[in-house]
């Protein structure tokens, strides 16, 4: 996969919604997912997750919208996350931020299988400072202000996957722009690390 080119391969963009920071902490109170290949969208998932505790804290009921009462009736991570390993698998995934959901997928996935998941994995605001260094701040809002992406439900889950995909979007165009079309060298820049100089050339000169 990592040789693959972008019309090669299948992307996942997904985004969390969680109780806390940190998942020793907190839990996965909704999953979002979206299929992106051949430049087009092929497939969702969705869900609502209904923590150990029963309970939304309020600060994060504040901040997201999503409240106990929402959640109550919801199908818990164990119920739900085979399914969500099969929509992602096979695929690169592509998270805003990705080490914090990551760090919450894996530890579920730790905690179900006793290991993590072993996915190509691309972090859009580690490659927003690669590709944007004009732009201040790399937060989702920050950058879709930036693009003009219209953002109007933040912090949940599904809207928040949608306008990743559109950033992401915008950073392929230009990736294509500069002849960086392999997976290999769009994982590498979005761990801050060098691409060789003879994929940096514009198609269009």
């Amino acid at each position: 996969m990592y040789n693959f080119t972008i019309d090669e391969v299948s992307f996942s963009i997904i985004d969390l919604e969680t109780t806390s920071l940190s998942p020793e902490t907190g839990e996965i109170i909704e999953i979002a997912a979206i299929k992106y290949e051949g430049f087009v969208i092929t497939d969702k998932f969705y869900t609502l997750v209904q923590p150990s505790t029963k309970l939304v804290p309020k600060n994060i009921s504040q901040l997201t919208g999503i409240t106990t009462a929402m959640i109550i009736d919801q199908p818990k991570i164990e119920e739900i996350f085979d399914s969500f390993l099969d929509f992602i698998d096979d695929t690169v995934l592509v998270a805003h931020n990705a080490k914090f959901d990551l760090a919450f997928l894996n530890y579920v996935s730790r905690k179900l299988y006793g290991k993590e998941i072993k996915l190509p994995v691309i972090c859009t605001c580690n490659l927003a400072r690669r590709l944007y260094p004009e732009v201040k701040s790399k937060s989702l809002s920050s950058l879709a202000h930036y693009f003009n992406v219209p953002f109007e439900r933040k912090h949940r889950a599904m809207s928040d996957a949608v306008v990743t995909l559109e950033i992401f979007k915008r950073m392929l165009e230009l990736l294509q722009d500069f002849n960086i079309t392999r997976m290999t060298d769009i994982i590498k820049l979005s761990q801050n690390k060098q691409v060789k100089h003879r994929y940096k050339r514009r198609r269009y000169v």
